[in-house]
């Protein structure tokens, strides 16, 4: 016997399949509605800034950079920055992939990171250096610029040598009168700037053999 007239024959089956049907669309249809408003899985959505477009190492952010996308709560990496003024001005410490969450580590200045260490990828190193009052470009650098690294040896007659390039400072301290560090005053003391750890190593050695200066470099420049 064909289904149909089973159908015509017994209309209570009917009945109860397009029940059992409307049921299952039903459940269904909540079950998308609970996860599109925040269901239990992968807990609330959140409105979080992702780039728009793949952003170089030490590019400045601006508000054409950045836009919004939902994400749920437990997939959100640590140290997100979930608002947008947060990272508004701050400059990219690596490279920064279109759609990606901006993160207290991929970022440096505005109000998005934490401690100095937070700031680091996990490649790089962070290396301080003293800086003499001659050195170069010392009174005009802030963090987020980049900087040329020189070492000066002593001999007849002394020789130069640039051995680090187009580096990203992460911090500028200065010194008081008072032997205090002071970050407010114009001329800077010391600087930390991002640098592999073999890079590390040969600044130590020149920072040993000789003096250091730095030369500033241009916007322009910073794409990588």
């Amino acid at each position: 016997m064909k289904l149909s007239n089973v159908l015509k024959s017994r209309p209570g089956l009917n009945t109860a399949i397009g029940v059992a049907f409307a049921v299952v669309a039903g459940l269904l249809l909540l079950g998308y509605v609970s996860q599109l408003f925040g269901g239990e899985r992968g807990g609330p959505l959140l409105d979080i800034p992702v780039a728009t477009h793949d952003i170089g190492i030490g590019n400045i952010i601006d508000g054409s950079m950045m836009t919004t996308r939902k994400i749920a709560s437990e997939y959100l990496v640590p140290g997100t920055v979930r608002e947008r003024d947060g990272i508004e001005g701050s400059r990219a410490l690596r490279f920064i992939g279109k759609g990606e969450p901006f993160t207290s580590s991929s970022v440096s200045g505005g109000d998005g990171p934490g401690t100095l260490a937070s700031r680091i990828p996990p490649s790089m190193r962070a290396y301080s250096l003293r800086l003499s009052p001659l050195a170069g470009s010392s009174g005009d650098i802030r963090p987020g610029d980049h900087v040329d690294v020189l070492a000066t040896v002593g001999g007849d007659p002394p020789s130069t040598a640039t051995i680090l390039t187009n580096r990203l400072i992460l911090s500028v301290s200065s010194m008081a009168p008072d032997g205090e560090v002071d970050a407010s005053r114009g001329n800077a003391s010391a600087i930390t700037l991002l640098v592999s750890p073999d890079e590390a190593e040969r600044l130590a050695r020149a920072e040993f053999e000789g003096e250091i200066s730095i030369s500033l470099c241009p916007l322009a420049g910073v794409d990588q």
